[in-house]
């Protein structure tokens, strides 16, 4: 499943028409006192693998290059950012070279919320510099399975936003021993107007720039009290449910022309 672990002669021997390739991004950024530096991409690659698995021998996941668009954390220690032009350079280039090797369906599966606008640019950008020989897809999980997580969350608007119940509970589940509970705090930001919202379900209505540290002191939008692993194995099934399902249409995608998708 992980296309690192291949050699050149057996990724030679894919079929192009059958094989789909995600590409996970997140971030290294802080994610609280109690969740690692690393979180997102963790994340983002954990369901990758997860939905791989199902769909195996079609789906290869490729190595995350770890780093995202982050300057809203920047005042956080350990936060590191890439520039929206490396960012998407850095992609342009790894969808670029699998292209050129005649890979014909690339998802990039976003897990930060920092990189999403850049993400939908990036899948046009590429699906118009690639048109007629590959379909490129972009999306953000959380966006993806916003529905089935408004249905399993049980804190309030404003406690799913970032370290927040969602992503500790999906830590826990996925990588336990990082996820330091009893360091968490609690925090419910207030942005002062109806437009603005750190709630990754909700999302905001209209976009600006939100600097973290004006609006938390620990870097945490929502309740991580309310996280457990059984909650995070319960957010994580249902997420990679709905990437799978995604997948499975996706490979049904032409890769260009024609007036239906």
């Amino acid at each position: 499943m992980r296309f690192e672990d291949l050699t050149s002669p057996e990724i030679g021997a894919l079929d192009r028409d059958k094989t789909v390739l995600l590409l996970p991004i997140g971030s290294v950024e802080q994610h609280g006192n109690h969740m690692p530096l690393g979180t997102d991409t963790m994340l983002a690659e954990g369901l990758c693998l997860a939905a791989a698995e199902q769909l195996a021998p079609n789906i290869l996941v490729l190595p995350s290059p770890w780093y995202g668009y982050s300057p809203h954390h920047m005042r956080f220690p350990g936060s590191i950012t890439l520039r929206p032009d490396t960012l998407r350079a850095l992609v342009a280039d790894i969808v670029g070279s699998l292209v050129r090797h005649g890979f014909r369906r690339i998802v990039i599966v976003n897990g930060h919320g920092g990189n999403a606008n850049l993400v939908g640019v990036m899948a046009t950008s590429l699906g118009e510099d690639y048109y007629g020989k590959a379909r490129i897809a972009g999306l953000t999980y959380f966006h993806l399975a916003a529905a089935e997580i408004a249905q399993l969350r049980k804190s309030e608007k404003g406690g799913t936003g970032h370290a927040c119940e969602f992503e500790t509970a999906m830590m826990q589940h996925l990588r336990p021993g990082l996820v330091r509970l009893d360091r968490a705090a609690s925090i419910y930001p207030e942005t002062g107007t109806p437009y603005l919202s750190t709630d990754l379900v909700e999302g905001s209505r209209v976009s600006t720039y939100l600097d973290f540290a004006d609006l938390s002191p620990t870097g945490t939008f929502g309740d991580p009290s309310l996280a457990s692993p059984e909650q995070g194995e319960r957010f994580f099934a249902a997420c990679t449910d709905v990437l799978v399902r995604f997948l499975e249409d996706f490979a049904r995608w032409p890769v260009a022309g024609g007036s239906k998708i």
